[in-house]
């Protein structure tokens, strides 16, 4: 009887008692941020998707032939990788999504691509990652701020491919799933790493740092400022053309320091200005008055202004940031002799726009940020400059 009684109790003290659950602790990045694996093989490479919409995700009400009015359909990621059976064949799959109705998208919004890039980070680069790679897609009106944005920021020698498309997935010829699936493969590839941000377009490889775009509508739309191509895609698997290398002037900014900027969460505000015959140096006050830190020009020739430096004298002793590249697609800005703002080099107007947020945002001043751009240049051409001489 007393066997029976304590048998009972034990049992009411257990069903009313909260279940034991198993205690699973956290081993890889995967886990932590939450991620979900497309894909049957679990011993095949994680490649990340960083989803931030785009042309590839755009389609047209218009018909099959419409290239340029479209964009009132969508699809997500996940219907991307489910229009090509073969990339579960040869990798794991999982969508981060950086596109919101609240935040806009990453070809308006600096904070997001911020956000993004420290998400990036952190899955590819913190000592529990089990990522092989990451590719993002990206409307390519800006695909090339982003490539050289992330690509100044995420340096832990892991592959991160920039894809798009120039037609939307609606087009009787898109070019969308090629170019996804020729960038995961890309990703994948141990042939991949320590080269820097790449971009996965018309079956080139493109370097991330150099790349811009150079035509509005042709499939074949972007392509190097300086150097070359890395290599080609064959087969839909990537040839490269030579061994792992980086740019000799490429600097690798801290993200941490950048975040921890109190004053710009984001990014500083730098605009660009367009020089022409009979420039106009208020531009350049106006841009100031409007809350920018920074101002590129995209000078004439080899980084000429042709009026206006009045002005710019004068922002430059209130504290605006100033570099000069050069309009012409191709082509340095070389340093002037004794400077007073910084020369771009062979880096685009476009890219130095985001190394001189990025340097505003790492503390920066102006002396510091002629170094920046010019340091190795000057170096290059015997032409030597120390602030005070």
């Amino acid at each position: 009887m007393l066997l029976t009684f304590l048998a009972s109790a034990l049992l009411v003290a257990s069903s009313n008692a909260a279940p034991a659950l198993p205690r699973r602790n956290v081993t890889t990045a995967s886990e932590r941020l939450g991620l979900t694996w497309l894909g049957a093989n679990s011993t095949l490479p994680k490649i990340l998707v960083l989803f931030t919409g785009g042309t590839i995700s755009g389609g047209s009400i218009y018909g099959a032939l419409d290239d340029t009015q479209y964009g009132q359909l969508s699809i997500t990621g996940e219907d991307i990788i489910a229009r090509n059976p073969y990339l579960l064949n040869n990798t794991q799959l999982a969508v981060s999504n950086w596109t919101t109705e609240d935040d806009g998208s990453t070809g308006t919004n600096d904070a997001l691509v911020m956000n993004m890039t420290r998400f990036a980070y952190d899955a590819l680069c913190s000592e529990d990652s089990d990522i092989v790679g990451a590719v993002y897609t990206h409307g390519t009106n800006s695909l090339e701020e982003t490539a050289f944005l992330m690509d100044s920021l995420v340096n832990c020698g892991k592959p991160i491919v920039a894809v798009g498309s120039m037609r939307p997935w609606t087009h009787l010829s898109f070019d969308g799933d090629a170019n996804f699936f020729d960038g995961v493969m890309l990703a994948a590839s141990p042939e991949a790493r320590n080269r820097g941000l790449m971009v996965a377009f018309n079956a080139r490889i493109i370097p991330g740092y150099w790349v811009t775009k150079l035509h509005s509508t042709n499939p074949n739309a972007f392509g190097p400022t300086a150097t070359g191509d890395l290599g080609l895609f064959v087969n839909s698997l990537p040839v490269f053309y030579n061994t792992p290398s980086q740019p000799l002037f490429k600097y690798y900014f801290n993200l941490s320091l950048v975040s921890s900027h109190p004053s710009y969460p984001a990014l500083p505000k730098v605009d660009i200005l367009y020089a022409a015959r009979e420039f106009d140096g208020k531009l350049v006050l106006d841009a100031q008055a409007n809350g920018a830190v920074g101002v590129v020009i995209a000078g004439t020739g080899n980084g000429g202004i042709p009026t206006g430096q009045d002005e710019i004298a004068e922002a430059l002793e209130t504290g605006l940031q100033v570099v000069v590249g050069t309009r012409s697609p191709f082509g340095p800005s070389s340093p002037s002799q004794v400077p007073t703002y910084a020369k771009s080099g062979l880096v685009h107007v476009i890219q130095a726009r985001i190394m001189l947020q990025l340097a505003i945002a790492s503390g920066m001043g102006m002396n510091q940020t002629i170094g920046l751009f010019e340091g190795g240049f000057r170096k290059a051409i015997g032409q030597p400059w120390t602030p005070g001489t």
